[in-house]
């Protein structure tokens, strides 16, 4: 089996503004892999994107709101935290 090429996929961290995806987006980013933090709070992931961007030399991530960052993406990673009030209603299997 074939190792998924991540460098032609876009990363959902959701929600990606506490410290345990906010640290996963950074790793993520060390390795240069195109990164959407979501949050109930676009600005707040926006800046901490910026950030992380900012100490990783990486120009592939950016902050925008839960919904933006699912929609956005080629793959999830949906961390337990998230409500599913913020994703759009046909990403939700139980809808």
């Amino acid at each position: 089996m074939a190792a998924l090429d991540l460098k032609h996929q876009t990363i959902a961290v959701l929600p990606g503004t506490s410290n345990m995806e906010s640290h996963l987006s950074f790793q993520l980013a060390k390795k240069d892999l195109s990164i959407v933090m979501g949050s109930q709070d676009p600005a707040k992931a926006q800046q901490l994107a910026d950030q992380i961007s900012k100490e990783t030399a990486s120009n592939s991530m950016k902050g925008v709101s839960n919904a933006e960052a699912a929609i956005a993406s080629n793959i999830i990673i949906w961390c337990p935290a998230v409500t599913y009030k913020s994703l759009p209603p046909n990403l939700l299997l139980d809808s």
